[in-house]
């Protein structure tokens, strides 16, 4: 490799054309000067300058030599500053895991934004269970991920993204709908046929559902079980209504009705943002940065 500090003084030289001023900007003698570029011309087996006592001219090779450091010098200014863009986590890539409930949430509105202010950060999400999530942070396939309270281990650094309140699905057409307009009292929509939650692929919102039972002494009607987003896909069919979270009110509001639940205050869905253990990725933090600006805001991304 060739020493930098030769071709910086050879730069200087090819810029000016005289080696007492070269000598000058570059805080040293003229003799090192001559020296550096006698060495320079060694190491490259070629004549770099020609020079006599009243002028130094370039030779084809000093030429090229100076052309090329032209090209190093602002590959090298770019690759300080992407370096200097990465650390800051202006560039680089970030991997998200979202469990499938939240991408009904204003997620997708959160990641607009931080593509809008970060355009050199590559994205990419991948949804999965939140059983799935724990095991992607720590190998590192994923940065950061989206998952519930159940499975966020402290050793990720779980940060509470959003609570929100439970709700009724039913189809337009159900009974409750206008018999409850402004909401439903809990007990009575434990007693409809409801689509529960599988207790393998769906823990947390299963453990919701007891949580409800048990509040209101009433053990749900569950006919089938199954997992968000499926869930609501059998309400559309008829099968029976759901529990689910209020962010999944934006899917099938064509044919589905979401009725609010009195008598079930202080129980929520919550979303954490998770992390992979000791990541260094700035993307990370600048996503979260952003998350918690929205939400100090009172409105968008993540406050359901």
């Amino acid at each position: 490799m060739l020493d930098v500090r030769l071709l910086k003084c050879f730069a200087m030289v090819a810029e000016e054309l005289h080696f007492g001023r070269a000598a000058e900007r570059l805080y040293m003698t003229q003799p090192p000067l001559s020296q550096n570029i006698r060495k320079l011309e060694a190491e490259l087996g070629v004549p770099l300058l020609l020079r006599n006592t009243r002028s130094v001219r370039l030779t084809a090779a000093g030429e090229e030599l100076k052309r090329r450091i032209a090209i190093l010098e602002r590959e090298m200014d770019a690759t300080r500053q992407a370096v200097a863009r990465v650390h800051r986590g202006e560039q680089g890539h970030l991997s998200i895991g979202i469990t499938p409930s939240a991408a009904y949430s204003a997620f997708s509105s959160c990641l607009y934004a931080f593509r809008q202010a970060y355009p050199e950060v590559v994205v990419e999400v991948a949804e999965m269970n939140s059983s799935d999530m724990p095991d992607a942070l720590r190998r590192g396939s994923l940065d950061m991920a989206l998952m519930r309270p159940a499975f966020a281990d402290a050793d990720l650094q779980p940060e509470r993204m959003l609570a929100e309140p439970l709700v009724l699905a039913v189809r337009r057409d159900h009974p409750l709908v206008s018999k409850h307009p402004r909401g439903v009292p809990l007990a009575e929509a434990l007693r409809c046929p409801l689509i529960g939650y599988s207790r393998r692929s769906s823990r947390y919102f299963s453990h919701i559902l007891q949580a409800l039972s048990q509040r209101a002494g009433v053990v749900p009607q569950v006919v089938q079980e199954s997992m968000i987003p499926t869930v609501l896909a059998l309400v559309e069919a008829g099968i029976a209504a759901a529990i689910v979270p209020a962010n999944l009110s934006r899917a099938r509001f064509d044919t589905l009705t979401y009725l609010p639940l009195s008598d079930c205050e202080g129980v929520e869905a919550e979303l954490l943002l998770a992390r992979a253990p000791a990541q260094e990725n700035r993307a990370v933090d600048n996503f979260l940065s952003l998350m918690r600006h929205w939400g100090e805001q009172g409105a968008t991304p993540l406050r359901g």
